[in-house]
This record gives structure tokens, C-alpha cells and sequence, in this order.
């Protein structure tokens, strides 16, 4: 559940802080006292969206801090993420923290460490269920009707079977298609990868051939040159009369004379030796690569054109000789999956044949599931129905297809199509919509055409009751969902929601004294002027500011006895559950 809630520079609120506790709380205030910017603040701690427009007026950033104490499942979860993720695990809470800048620069924190608002949002997921005052118009949405239910039935993890095989079916119709797409254009492919790999393949190119070649061309284009200067360096260290290995000779024959004298003089006497046989080596691998160049322009000009072959597929096909051939694998692959696109389009169309029909198999599980469901669902909203004082109202959800198919309508043609009729998608195949009669005789027709303001708030509150208890979420917010209601009305659904406070953390902000004074805490928020601005601000009420509160609500801006008596019958007579 939610403990503490701290809000900076949040619209309207400059500071508030605000300690929660197990059980029912309510809060209470004038229309634009802030009371919904209280909710809008802590969604932002459940990974909302944050906009600057939120920063109170001259200030640079808003922050909003939340400490959570989540169930035992909840907590589990949380903890088991945030090691995968390597943020601190607390022991029993969890800690966010979002600024919002001016900037730009959002920051998240969650437990201390730097995050994501991603990781938050997955995280915080299943912690808090907040129902907005417009909440119930999604009812008026026939696509959303199919996840309340499968939310009612707990069908989680067969949806997700459904999901998998309806990914595969889909993975393989697009590949069929994209098979089956024009038979004239896979026919040019096929042409202009040939042509294209027939020229790569006649050059019958070898790794590092080209700067093979390149080395080459710079000798054969340069060949006089190189013979000319190799032998002038023949000739000066080998072959002249006074060549360089005739005089290091000399000058060993006259260090080796004086050697006897001077030891280190028969050491470097040594070390000319070494240099004079280093030399005569030199001058005969000299001699070996004058003689093997090739002034040959013939072969000159053979380099000179495949050196420009090479170039043109460089230019076509990649920058190197490995980038060619890696290129010309990957177009061969290419071909031979084009040239076998007949034979791999018969077998993609018994593959898809196979898939719908396990894939429907599943839809149809499924949808024996949701029908089973369903009828547990008009009952239990019909009953909750009845006391809202809405007894002769029938609630219907309709199915289309209108029976449960049979596993032998899935079977597809001699051609592969299937003739079930039936549309296919990652929910199955139903089609769910909420029907409703308010009244006897009437046909029960959507929500959208017959229900009021009032009924839609009844039966989304009656909705959420069926699915509270279903799920672990330990907090629910409701943000003035009592719209369109008031009287006897208006306290069943006060005692409804404290029977929800019985299991779970409820917030709950309304304008109506009948759910306000079943709270077990009341909060007042209230808009004041301080120093020439506005400021929303938020505090407990003792039991006579309660009464107090509560006869404000019941009488309006004037209080009497009346109402004060009234109000304070109202507390201490409400239902007391066990």
C-alpha cells in the first residue's frame, strides 16, 4: 500500500506531505481545490507521463516522492526485477522518486538509484488502481469489453498460448504473401542476380588478389627504374673496383694486423666481418630480383585491365575483394530462396494450415473460457446491480460468433483458405460487447445507446468490485467515480467501497457525504492565498471538523444545526462491517 506521498511545486501545491494508512480514506474539498492534482502527482509515481506544464509558476522543477509497503506477491515481484536490474532491494518498501524539469532533464529514482520511466512503470505495475471520474466511459468501447472479462475470468496465461500461436500464424501469412506478391518481380530478381553473380564469378576473384596486383603494377610500371637503381647499388657495393665490401675488407685485414696489440681492436675487426657478410647477402638477393623483373609490357597491360575489372565490381559490389564475395553469398542465397519460392510456398501454405488450426484450437478454448465467465459475470453485476437500485436491469454480454464453433469448422479448403469465418487475431476470435436493459420488455442494446451518466458510474463501480476480488493490487483511487449518483444510491456504493477497504488500501475523492462519511480518515484539501499566491494544501480532520465537513457537504456553503446534527448522525449510525 501507499504510505507516504511528498509533492513539490506541483501545480498548484507548493509542499505537501502526506502520511496514508490501511483501510478507507476520503478527501474532501471545493471544486478546484486540487484535490484531483493529488492523483495526477501520484501517477507520476507509477510511470505516468510528465509534462513542464505541471511546474508551479517561477520554479524549475517539480518533484514527487512516494514510499509504497507492498504485499508479500507484489513485493516478491518487485524485489526479483529489481535484481535483474542491479537497484537495491528494500525489505519491506519501495521507494520512487521523479523530478520534472524545466529542462527537460526528468529524472526517476527508485530505492536511491537512477532509472528509467520504463523501468518504473514496470515496476509500479499492479501496485495502484486508479479509477478517474471519466474512467466509465471506457465501457462505451466494445474492443475494451474483452479484457475486463479475461481480466474477471483470470485468463492471463491462456492468452498469452493465444498470443504465441496467433504471432506464428502471422509470421507465416506475411512470408506466404510476401512469396505470393508478384511473380513478375520475383522474376527480374532472379534475372539481375544471376547476371550479377555470373560477373562476379567469371573474374574468379581470390582474397588480397587486388593488392597483389597493385604491388605489381607499381614494379612492372616502374621496371627500368628499379633495374637501373639496383645495379648502381650492385656495382658500388659489390662490384666496383673500390666497392663497398672491397674496402670493409681492407679494413678488416689491416685491424686484424694490430690485434695482437689491442684486443678491442680484433672485436670490431670481428664486427666488419659480419657486416661485410651481410652485405655480400644483400648484394646476391639483389642480384636474384633484378634479374626476375619483368619489363614484359604484355603482362603490364593483363594487370592494368583486371586491376580495372576489379575496381568496377569494387564500385558495384563492395569496397574490398572479401566485401565482393561475402555480397555474392548473400545474393546466391537470395536466388536460391527466389528459385524455390514455388516449392517453399506449398510448404509455407500447409505450414499456415497447421498453424490456424492449433491457433484456433486455442481461440477456441479460450472462448469456451470467456462464455463459461460471462454468465458468472451477468450474474454477479446483476446482483450488484440490484443493490444500486438498479433491480430489474439486465446485463448481458453478447458473443459473436453466437455458439461456440466446432473444432471441425476450422479445417481449411483443398487450397490452404480457411472457410470458418472466423477472424483470427491475437485475442481469438470473439467478439465481446456489454449489453444492458434497464427496464422490462426492453431488447438489451450497447451501453453506449441506452445508459446514462449515472448507470455507466453504477456499473463501472460494479465492474471493479468483481474484479477487486480477482487480483493482488493493493491500492485503488477513486476520483470522484460517484458521478450522476446521489441518495440510497450513493450509500450502497459508500458501503460497497468500504467493504473493497476491508482487503485493500481505498483512496477515494467525492463530493458526496454518503461515501465521505464511511471513511475510516478524512482529508480536506483546500485552496488558499498565501503571500498574493494560490496554494493547495491538505490536512487530517479531527471528528469535529469532520462533522463539520461532512454537514458543509450535505448542506451546502450554509451550515446549520440542522445539518451539523445531521452530519453527525450520519458518522456514528453508518454501517460498522465486521
Amino acid at each position: 500500500m501507499l504510505t507516504h506521498l511528498i509533492i513539490r511545486n506541483f501545480a498548484i501545491i507548493e509542499h505537501l506531505e502526506i502520511p496514508f494508512k490501511s483501510g478507507f480514506t476520503v478527501l474532501t474539498g471545493e471544486t478546484g481545490a486540487g484535490k484531483s492534482i493529488i492523483i495526477d502527482a501520484l501517477n507520476l509515481l507509477l510511470g505516468g507521463r510528465a509534462l513542464t506544464d505541471v511546474i508551479r509558476t517561477d520554479e524549475e522543477s517539480a518533484v514527487v516522492e512516494g514510499i509504497f509497503a507492498p504485499g508479500e506477491i507484489q513485493l516478491k515481484r518487485i524485489n526479483a526485477m529489481l535484481d535483474e536490474r542491479g537497484i537495491e532491494a528494500l525489505d519491506d518498501q519501495f521507494m520512487v522518486r521523479r523530478i520534472v524539469s524545466r529542462s527537460g532533464r526528468n529524472k526517476v529514482f527508485v530505492n536511491g538509484s537512477l532509472t528509467t520511466v520504463s523501468t518504473l512503470a514496470e515496476l509500479a505495475q499492479g501496485l495502484v488502481d486508479i479509477s478517474g471520474q471519466h474512467e466509465h466511459y471506457s465501457l462505451l468501447e466494445p474492443e475494451r469489453h474483452v479484457d475486463i472479462l479475461d481480466d474477471f475470468a483470470e485468463l492471463e496465461e491462456l492468452n498469452v498460448r493465444m498470443q504465441v500461436a496467433y504471432g506464428r500464424v502471422s509470421k507465416v501469412r506475411s512470408e506466404l504473401a510476401r512469396i505470393k506478391k508478384n511473380i513478375r518481380e520475383r522474376a527480374n530478381r532472379i534475372d539481375y542476380l544471376r547476371f550479377q553473380i555470373s560477373e562476379i564469378e567469371s573474374v574468379q576473384l581470390t582474397p588480397g588478389e587486388d593488392q597483389e596486383i597493385e604491388d605489381e603494377l607499381g614494379v612492372l610500371r616502374h621496371a627500368e627504374k628499379i633495374q637501373d637503381a639496383g645495379r648502381k647499388a650492385l656495382y658500388l657495393g659489390y662490384e666496383a673496383e673500390h666497392s663497398a665490401t672491397q674496402q670493409i675488407s681492407e679494413a678488416v685485414g689491416v685491424l686484424n694486423k694490430i690485434a695482437h696489440y689491442d684486443e678491442r681492436m680484433g672485436g670490431f675487426a670481428g664486427q666488419l666481418e659480419e657486416i661485410q657478410i651481410a652485405l655480400e647477402e644483400v648484394s646476391r638477393d639483389m642480384v636474384s630480383h633484378v634479374m626476375n623483373i619483368d619489363a614484359d609490357p604484355g603482362r603490364l597491360n593483363r594487370l592494368i585491365e583486371r586491376h580495372e575489372v576489379i575496381k568496377r565490381l569494387k564500385r558495384k559490389h563492395g569496397e574490398s575483394i572479401e566485401e565482393i564475395l561475402a555480397h555474392a553469398s548473400r545474393m546466391r542465397d537470395e536466388l536460391d530462396e527466389l528459385e524455390g519460392a514455388e516449392e517453399r510456398g506449398e510448404h509455407l501454405a500447409q505450414e499456415l494450415v497447421e498453424a490456424e488450426y492449433e491457433a484456433y484450437k486455442i481461440a477456441r478454448h479460450l472462448s469456451r473460457a470467456r462464455r463459461e465467465a460471462a454468465r458468472l459475470l451477468e450474474q454477479c453485476v446483476e446482483q450488484e446491480l440490484t443493490d444500486l437500485n438498479m433491480a430489474r436491469t439486465r446485463f448481458i454480454v453478447s458473443f459473436a460468433p453466437d455458439e461456440l464453433p466446432h473444432e471441425e469448422q476450422f479445417l481449411s479448403d483443398e487450397e490452404g483458405n480457411n472457410v470458418s469465418g472466423l477472424e483470427l487475431g491475437p485475442k481469438g476470435f470473439d467478439q465481446i460487447e456489454f449489453l444492458i436493459s434497464p427496464n422490462l420488455g426492453e431488447e438489451p442494446k450497447p451501453l453506449a445507446k441506452i445508459a446514462s451518466g449515472g448507470e455507466l458510474s453504477r456499473i463501472m463501480l460494479v465492474m471493479k468490485s468483481a474484479l477487486m476480488d480477482r487480483d493482488s493490487v493493493d491500492t485503488y483511487i477513486f476520483d470522484e467515480v460517484d458521478t450522476g449518483i446521489g441518495g440510497s444510491t450513493a450509500d450502497m456504493v459508500g458501503l460497497k467501497i468500504q467493504k473493497t477497504a476491508q482487503d485493500h488500501q481505498v483512496l477515494c475523492i467525492t463530493h458526496l457525504p454518503q461515501i465521505a462519511s464511511r471513511s475510516d480518515r478524512h482529508y480536506m484539501v483546500e485552496k488558499l492565498l498565501v503571500d498574493g499566491r494560490t496554494q493547495s494544501t491538505i490536512r487530517p480532520l479531527d471528528e469535529q471538523e469532520r462533522v463539520e465537513e461532512i454537514a458543509r457537504m450535505l448542506g451546502g456553503a450554509r451550515v446549520t444545526s440542522t445539518t451539523i446534527e445531521a452530519a453527525r448522525e450520519m458518522i456514528t449510525s453508518r454501517v460498522r462491517l465486521a
